[in-house]
């Protein structure tokens, strides 16, 4: 009898604890950012891959307590807005998305969001972004201005003389290197310069023929719009006493490409320090890709790494600032339209490696 009657005792007192409540139950790790990107099934599978370790990377660096929660999309702008309702709804306090343009564009013309977000692409067209967007991309017409900026008033105009000389473009017959093509002129249009734009033809006929119409005159730049193979091709046919410059598209890393390398000697091109100045101590602070990446991929895994930094001085209450990021120096300010102003490294091929200048020689 009093082995039960203990035992009723201690099922007692165990189910009296029971239905007390918890002094302090473990609250919910609430998400500071939500970053927002395409899903595996999605044609940007593996690029959003590459921009989400990149951003985990520099998150690690940072040593910051602050939550993150991937969430993915199928970019279309009904999952987009649906997403970030949703993050807006566990108060999560920014988001960091979408990736592609149709989508980035989408959320641009709806008015933006409820809450800040930090798209991952620049829109196509150059209106101001609602207030609460931010927009960091990695697109080739921002190279291109760049690259036309730096020739007429910034570092690239040290030593070189003619101002009034007119640009030389010579454009490719990709999409992208029509769009760069374009940027080049428009930007020269808009310091009051002169560019003249030349299809390019590897036919060696027309090869010649483009040649002699470079010769004819004397230009102040010659500005490729054009990938690294049709850069090689030209490369023997131009001014050998003109200054060239090109995109990024001219900048490749894979092995099977060094000997394209060396048929590039003495093009200038832009891209970012991540690629032409691993030994930078801005670019040092952060791992590289624990699996090997094309060019194309580490720079988004860059990109990841710059969103990463922005989003977090975002989120100290910061409008306006300035970053040595890995992807260039960055510039956020209010009067930029709501986009995040790059200005990317110059570099020169010189034989077959590309070595970081300040200036054009």
């Amino acid at each position: 009898m009093r082995r039960v009657l203990l035992l009723l005792g201690l099922l007692a007192a165990t189910l009296s604890a029971a239905a007390q409540p918890i002094a302090n139950p473990p609250a919910e790790t609430l998400p500071a950012i939500v970053l927002l990107l395409p899903g595996p099934t999605t044609p940007f599978a593996r690029a959003a891959e590459a921009v989400r370790a990149g951003f985990f990377a520099a998150h690690a660096a940072a040593g910051a307590p602050m939550a993150i929660a991937a969430r993915e999309t199928d970019e279309t702008p009904v999952a987009v807005v649906a997403a970030i309702e949703a993050a807006a709804s566990r108060d999560a306090r920014m988001i960091v998305g979408p990736l592609s343009r149709d989508a980035v564009d989408a959320l641009a013309r709806s008015g933006g969001a409820r809450l800040p977000v930090l798209a991952l692409n620049t829109p196509s067209g150059d209106a101001a972004l609602p207030t609460s967007m931010l927009a960091l991309g990695l697109r080739v017409e921002d190279e291109a201005r760049g690259i036309v900026r730096a020739l007429v008033r910034g570092p690239l105009a040290t030593g070189l003389s003619g101002v009034s000389m007119p640009f030389a473009v010579i454009t490719g017959g990709g999409g992208l290197e029509r769009r760069a093509a374009a940027a080049f002129i428009a930007a020269a249009r808009e310091y009051g310069r002169v560019a003249e734009a030349f299809e390019l033809s590897i036919k060696q006929d027309r090869l010649a023929d483009l040649s002699k119409r470079l010769a004819a005159q004397p230009w102040r730049a010659i500005l490729l719009a054009l990938d690294a193979g049709e850069a090689a091709a030209v490369r023997p046919w131009l001014p050998p006493e003109t200054i060239v410059v090109g995109t990024s598209r001219i900048h490749l890393l894979e092995e099977s490409n060094l000997g394209l390398a060396q048929e590039l000697e003495g093009i200038a091109f832009v891209d970012m320090p991540w690629l032409v100045e691993p030994d930078h101590p801005a670019v040092m602070v952060y791992p590289r890709a624990a699996i090997p990446y094309s060019a194309e991929l580490e720079r988004l895994y860059a990109l990841g790494i710059d969103a990463y930094r922005i989003a977090a001085e975002r989120l100290k209450g910061s409008q306006r600032f300035e970053l040595d990021g890995v992807t260039g120096r960055l510039r956020v300010d209010p009067g930029l339209g709501g986009r995040v102003e790059r200005l990317p490294s110059l570099a020169v091929f010189v034989d077959g490696k590309a070595e970081r200048r300040d200036v054009l020689r």
